[in-house]
């Protein structure tokens, strides 16, 4: 099997909400999504989906990645897709960085190696090992009573793990802590998730004065450094995502113990065959994951929804449905979601199909 070509594809994914908005007066209404099909000479084709959370939440911008890919194409075309390993080691030759474009190739890569199979990802990638997923919800920041009611909605449609995006003042947030804390209910997790928008003195005075309350912060401050520091004054679980962005980041945060947990974004890591090998080290040592992606459609959620799927249950804190944060679908297929969970179908490869019709395309290389 070789790959033929590389069709490159773009769409916009309107959010479902008001405004996505989260710490450091960052919000956004529409997402910039990149869908990649490699067609091989056997006649199959495999997808990958791509989405950044913006242009100031990661470093990858939505515009730039058909530019990149153009750069890694070349590298890729005439290869078997299904040597997965292989083929980062080119993309890795012909461009430095720029995980996210390599990961669009790399999730198309894993869908051709299922069909191939004639296997679900998930097996590919160890077995079925959490058929039925915890998903989280994502409270975007807003004003304290429309955040309120954000959660009240959420719990009525069973999710009981939630994301509380954190940015107003410090004291603002901790008067919002307590009056949602009201709420909360015994079989309920909750992460409060600052995108690394605070200093050090301002997560310990937040952290102190909910002590009592049970909640992991997320990424407090920008830098690791800064969030160790903290982790290490702090009595909350404390979960790493903005200051990991590879697996020498996650291997040192291991060795320091800076963290309980880590979201692990398959985009942001370069794709399914390094991000395998984090989340393996994480089951290894102990570290809880929420595997999902900065954003997408139904294709990059089956993507994550595979590897999570694949993981150990006692090893998944959870998971989450970006498709359904979308107003429209880019694929047909994606994971099932029922009463704040997720299930795969057992489908050969990712187990979705690009609808075409939502995509524009953007090149072909051959």
């Amino acid at each position: 099997m070789r790959i033929e070509s590389i069709a490159v594809y773009t769409a916009d994914l309107p959010y479902t909400g008001k405004a996505y908005a989260f710490a450091g007066g960052r919000s956004h209404q529409v997402f910039t999504s990149t869908v990649v099909v490699l067609t091989t000479d056997t006649g199959l084709a495999g997808c990958g989906e791509v989405c950044p959370c913006g242009p100031n939440y990661m470093a990858a911008f939505s515009e730039g990645l058909p530019s990149c890919l153009s750069m890694l194409a070349p590298s890729v075309i005439g290869a078997d897709p299904r040597q997965v390993s292989l083929i980062h080691e080119r993309m890795d030759q012909a461009l430095t960085g720029h995980a996210v474009a390599k990961a669009a190739i790399d999730i198309a890569c894993w869908d051709l190696l299922g069909k191939d199979t004639g296997l679900p990802v998930y097996t590919l990638l160890g077995g079925l090992l959490s058929p039925s997923m915890p998903l989280h919800r994502i409270v975007p920041l807003a004003e304290p009573a429309e955040m309120e009611e954000s959660l009240r909605r959420y719990r009525s449609e069973g999710f009981r793990h939630i994301q509380i995006k954190l940015g107003h003042s410090v004291e603002e947030d901790i008067e919002l802590v307590r009056t949602l804390s009201k709420l909360k209910q015994p079989d309920e997790l909750w992460i409060g998730d600052i995108n690394a928008a605070w200093r050090r003195d301002q997560v310990m005075r937040f952290s102190r004065a909910v002590e009592d309350l049970d909640l992991y912060l997320e990424q407090p401050c920008r830098s690791y450094e800064e969030c160790l520091s903290v982790r290490r004054r702090s009595r909350h679980p404390f979960k790493l995502d903005e200051s990991l962005n590879s697996l020498a980041d996650v291997q040192r945060a291991v060795r320091d113990d800076a963290m309980d947990a880590i979201a692990l974004k398959v985009s942001k890591f370069g794709g399914l065959t390094p991000s395998r090998i984090i989340r393996d080290v994480c089951v290894d040592a102990g570290v809880a994951m929420t595997i999902e992606d900065a954003w997408g459609s139904g294709i990059a959620t089956a993507a994550y929804a595979h590897l999570a799927a694949s993981t150990p249950a006692r090893a998944l804190l959870n998971t989450t449905d970006l498709h359904n944060y979308n107003t429209v679908q880019l694929a047909s297929g994606a994971p099932e979601v029922s009463a704040g969970r997720m299930t795969l179908s057992d489908r050969p490869g990712l187990g979705v199909v690009p609808d075409f019709k939502m995509l524009t395309l953007h090149d072909v290389y051959e």
